[in-house]
């Protein structure tokens, strides 16, 4: 009996984490003057202090992952090339964010500092999913998260407020998941607390393969908060 109860604790703090929101990014380093690879250099950032990072490989391509979601501040260098700081690149939830970063020979040139802005043709987003940022979330007039979600493409409602149906299927086969965490049932969330939403309308990942109708991936404030450095 004490041994099935335990077994039953597992699992249930298993499902509680199953859903980690975490995305990614990804890029190529290059050299600025010539447009060639750079396989070697270091990629890095800092993360509740503990520096951490990759190397690019032989195409000068790297991979950071899994990333909370949130804005990181990467460092791109490599031997003889002056080092460069790329600010602020926004991490989506089960996104990947892609970055470029150019690097020029180090002729005792200062570091630069690039602030990074989202590209106009987005590589790491599928046309099945869309991606509500802080800035819309915080200029809109919508104030509930359905209201919100009904804006995007394949998502109907009928009624401010009310319930909302992603690709003709049932309210009820919308999974919702906040900070990781399914949220079964009815809820809301203050406008004011909510980071960013990301609606999934179809090519849903196998981790959600239970929910058939989308998936609306809620990332409060405080836990991109995490991913800020």
């Amino acid at each position: 009996m004490k041994n099935t109860i335990i077994l039953l604790m597992l699992m249930t703090i298993v499902s509680f984490n199953g859903y980690g929101q975490f995305g990614e990014i990804r890029g190529t380093v290059t050299d600025k003057l010539s447009g060639g690879p750079l396989p070697g250099a270091t990629v890095s950032y800092e993360s509740d202090g503990i520096l951490k990072g990759t190397v690019t490989d032989d195409n000068g391509n790297f991979v950071l992952k899994p990333l909370v979601a949130g804005k990181y501040t990467l460092t791109f260098s490599f031997v003889t090339y002056a080092k460069v700081t790329m600010n602020d690149i926004l991490v989506s939830a089960e996104k990947a964010t892609y970055v470029e970063a150019g690097l020029e020979s180090d002729n005792q040139l200062p570091p630069i500092v690039i602030e990074w802005e989202p590209p106009i043709i987005d590589k790491g987003i599928t046309p099945t999913m869309q991606v509500l940022d802080p800035e819309w979330i915080e200029t809109t007039s919508d104030r509930s998260v359905q209201d919100m979600v009904a804006t995007t493409a394949g998502v109907r409602q009928d009624d401010s407020g009310g319930s909302i149906n992603i690709r003709g299927a049932r309210a009820s086969s919308t999974q919702y998941v906040v900070d990781g965490i399914k949220v079964m049932g009815d809820f809301s969330l203050p406008k004011s607390a909510i980071g960013e939403i990301t609606v999934i309308t179809g090519g849903i990942p196998a981790m959600f393969g239970d929910a058939t109708g989308g998936v609306v991936l809620i990332t409060t404030k405080s836990y991109m908060s995490r991913g800020k450095r």
